[in-house]
């Protein structure tokens, strides 16, 4: 069978395996992860390097996208409870559990403080797909609270995972020193590219517009590939220009957002399915007892205690820390972290993938599984949908005004029906609010008292007019 042929099989039965894994209440990430371990006993990767290169440039795309996506308006109230998170938490976590794994393991100090720094992130990857496939919308910003902190840990847990690398294997460096570099590199290259990305974007007039989602991607990868240049990190790098760029006006701003969505999924699926090929079934077997006993106390005991110390100081409830501390999902960027044990050729790395692989995968298929009825437990679902919160990214790119409007006491439209109220054919309603629902009208659908109607329009005074009209 030829390649191209096998690849598109593939895909659509990755692309099948939703319905699958939808109906049996699993993210769908882990239909992709066993895709990958099926077809991983026909396939394997001759250099691991490469392998964490794909890993790596797919891992850009979903952290830039999450970023883009990220309505900064909301996330500016727990920016800093999520930086705090992304950083101390993250270091916490790797010291937390490392001391575990060495003490409670009989693990050696390197082989258990990489343990820990590989796991110490929660994984953007897994935070932003399971958050929207299963259309969570949390009270009090704590979706942004999750996916700030997730998108922003990478740094920190990479840079443990250098570290204590680079010290097994017998060399020396100074951490407050690579930290620094890090994240000061990784945060310039982000705002300079994006600053350039916007201007190059703004003043062209390119004719065909599917070039502009190819300078977004192009501006991606240069600031992925700017911040590693001057020893920044990548990941922290894209993720903040992927925030200033989805935040600014943007030419065909809605086009890119589309179609930047759509390749982030393709990465996932790539990413979840060459992490599954690079499982090895019968040693993630053999560490089940070590994985189980190390998962547990990092879900019950290590995050929970961080996230407590964290959060509580800033006010919040118990019940949003029991949320966050079971939403902090290990995935992707954990099992990628582990593939540089096994470049390094460490003795215990494979022990160590393999520990982290059935971390994660428990991780995805637990938490993420439980995470709806928990949410509703705690009373924490809110029922505005996650999509409205981030609708204004768009406006901006939209060729027509949009207008807000509330139907007052006995309106002239109270009891009509849209088509009854002859709109000009450039003027539509949109979006009705009716109480706590959201409603997609029609023709025959029937104003009332009231009602909140988000009206668009070609032009603001037809829109002034229609408002008028309502009473608004």
């Amino acid at each position: 069978m030829n390649v191209i042929l096998l690849v598109g099989i593939i895909m659509i039965i990755a692309a099948l395996s939703c319905k699958v894994t939808d109906k049996a209440g699993l993210p769908i990430l882990v239909g992709f992860i066993l895709i990958g371990v099926l077809i991983g006993g026909r396939f394997q990767f001759e250099d691991i390097s490469n392998a964490e290169r794909i890993c790596n440039f797919a891992l850009l795309i979903i952290i830039f996208t999450g970023g883009f996506q990220t309505n900064f308006s909301e996330a500016r109230p727990v920016l800093g409870i999520s930086c705090l998170m992304s950083t101390a938490g993250t270091a916490l976590t790797a010291f937390v559990a490392g001391a575990f794994g060495y003490y409670a393991m009989g693990l050696s100090f390197y082989e258990a403080m990489l343990l820990g720094s590989v796991l110490s992130c929660t994984d953007a990857a897994s935070v932003f797909s399971i958050l929207r496939s299963k259309n969570l919308s949390l009270k009090n910003n704590l979706n942004s609270v999750l996916q700030i902190e997730s998108g922003s840990n990478d740094p920190m847990a990479y840079l443990l995972t250098v570290a204590f690398l680079t010290l097994a294997a017998g060399g020396s460096m100074s951490i407050p020193a690579l930290l620094v570099i890090q994240l000061a590199a990784g945060a310039a290259a982000g705002v300079t590219g994006a600053k350039l990305g916007q201007y190059v974007i703004n003043r062209l007039n390119l004719e065909i517009e599917g070039l502009y989602t190819v300078l977004l991607v192009g501006a991606a990868f240069f600031i992925y590939g700017a911040a590693v240049q001057f020893g920044g990190n990548g990941f922290l790098a894209v993720y903040i220009g992927g925030i200033m760029m989805g935040n600014v006006k943007l030419a065909r701003k809605k086009i890119m957002a589309g179609m930047l969505s759509s390749l982030s999924m393709l990465a996932q699926v790539g990413l979840f399915i060459i992490l599954g090929v690079l499982c090895v079934p019968s040693a993630v077997i053999q560490v089940a007892g070590s994985g189980l006993l190390f998962a547990i106390f990092l879900l019950f005991a290590a995050r929970p205690l961080v996230v407590f110390l964290l959060m509580k100081p800033f006010g919040r409830s118990m019940k949003e820390i029991a949320l966050v501390s079971w939403a902090g999902f290990r995935g992707a960027s954990s099992i990628v972290f582990a593939t540089y044990l096994m470049s390094a050729g460490l003795p215990y790395a494979q022990f160590v993938f393999s520990v982290v692989f059935f971390v994660c995968m428990l991780s995805v298929i637990l938490q993420g599984s439980l995470l709806p009825a928990l949410t509703k437990a705690l009373d924490l679902f809110s029922p505005e949908p996650q999509v409205l919160k981030t609708f204004t990214e768009f406006t901006a790119e939209i060729e027509s005004e949009l207008l807000e409007a509330t139907v007052p006491y006995k309106s002239a439209v109270c009891g009509k029906t849209i088509l009854e109220l002859g709109l000009p054919d450039d003027l539509r309603i949109i979006l009705i609010k009716r109480e706590n629902h959201y409603i997609a009208p029609i023709h025959s659908t029937v104003l009332m008292e009231n009602d909140v109607v988000m009206l668009s329009g070609s032009s603001r005074e037809k829109l002034v007019k229609i408002n008028e009209m309502i009473g608004g």
